[in-house]
């Protein structure tokens, strides 16, 4: 079985080496082999973009669709996010993917705030990135898809489990991993 992954730098693995990456730690555990088409910085635009080459030309068995953090972050919106994600997962459908949302980790509001810049309203955001995932969980549009969902058995609330409060250590793409790992095991 063949999956790509696509999304942002949460997909990508900022600043993690590339064996301590959640997907290649999954793929190693489960015998999937998962492509890796994050970009730091993306949005869903973006992703939706980049689709039709990165996954459809590719001809995977399956795609996991996680993002939209950056539209929050830089457009202080999440509907744009939403409604993309739903092309994204129509278009896969119609593809012929299996499909599976990502519902991505919590920001860890402490450490971004001492680690962040001045130009994201990290607070507000956290609001509306809480928001938004609940939109993936509850959605109608969504509910024939198998949500992987990041945050579930997982306490984020331990800050080695970030780099700056967004993107993920070493530690924790271990347990994103994990979750992966489990997920599939569980069909």
């Amino acid at each position: 079985m063949k999956i790509i992954c696509l999304g942002d730098s949460l997909t990508f693995g900022y600043q993690v080496s590339r064996e301590e990456k959640w997907h290649v730690i999954a793929e190693e555990k489960t015998g999937i082999r998962m492509i890796n088409r994050g970009v730091s910085g993306d949005t869903t635009d973006g992703m939706r973009n980049r689709i039709q080459k990165q996954v459809f030309n590719a001809k995977p068995d399956g795609v996991i669709l996680m993002g939209g953090y950056n539209d929050i972050f830089f457009n202080h919106s999440w509907e744009c996010a939403a409604q993309n994600m739903i092309t994204m997962v129509d278009q896969s459908s119609a593809n012929g993917l299996q499909v599976f949302v990502a519902i991505p980790p919590p920001i860890h509001l402490l450490v971004t705030f001492k680690e962040g810049g001045v130009v994201v309203d990290f607070k507000k955001s956290a609001g509306m990135i809480e928001a938004y995932c609940q939109w993936l969980r509850d959605d109608p549009a969504l509910s024939r898809i198998k949500a992987l969902d990041f945050r579930a058995a997982i306490d984020w609330t331990d800050k080695d489990l970030y780099l700056d409060g967004i993107h993920q250590s070493p530690a924790g793409h271990r347990q994103m991993a994990d979750r992966v790992i489990s997920f599939f095991k569980m069909g």
